[in-house]
């Protein structure tokens, strides 16, 4: 079955959008977010109890919680095809990492990347709004995290052989849908 990747920077309606995208998908699709079933693998190690947690883990722990989730998708994708949630560049004490180091890559094999951007004002404001405990961040921070995203991005597919797919998720989230669904259609099987 495919793997497909959706990817974005926190604040740019990942969730919204995947969620809906799911909704319009046959059961064939299940959809994943990468970061919940890492923070199932360190809550049952008890590591980490929530998000927050899992950023101040170390490097070394962080790659190997990232493995376990790699392993968990790769299994469910011989059952069905994914659309998995996650960010390409992760912010943790030490620094940005990898999303998906090389090994979680290959296990995953995403064969269409699907990346989601806003203007950072636009994130910001989506930020502020959420009840979720997002990082203040500028502008600028933002632009810095939606470039790794694209580099990543470009990396990866490069890697998988895999098309990208941009959608600016600016004004009506269902616009946005309608693209990713789009190309869930076209993608390769």
């Amino acid at each position: 079955m495919a793997v497909t990747l959706v990817s974005g920077v926190t604040g740019v309606g990942l969730t919204s959008i995947c969620q809906r995208v799911r909704r319009q998908l046959d059961d064939d699709y299940l959809l994943l977010n990468f970061g919940d079933v890492m923070l199932e693998q360190a809550m049952t190690q008890d590591i980490a109890v929530d998000r927050d947690g899992l950023s101040s883990l170390s490097y070394r722990r962080t790659q190997r919680l990232q493995r376990r989730a790699g392993e968990y998708v790769a299994d469910q994708a011989e059952e069905k095809n994914i659309l998995l949630s996650t960010h390409l560049a992760v912010n943790i004490d030490a620094g940005y990492i990898h999303g998906l180091p090389e090994g979680v890559l290959r296990d995953v094999a995403p064969s269409t990347f699907v990346l989601v951007e806003a203007a950072p004002d636009t994130i910001i404001e989506r930020r502020d709004d959420s009840d979720r405990d997002a990082h203040q961040a500028t502008e600028r921070e933002i632009e810095f995290e939606q470039d790794l995203n694209r580099t990543a991005a470009l990396e990866y597919a490069r890697r998988q052989n895999a098309p990208i797919q941009f959608v600016e998720n600016e004004g009506s989230v269902t616009e946005a849908v309608d693209q990713v669904v789009s190309t869930l259609n076209a993608a390769p099987k």
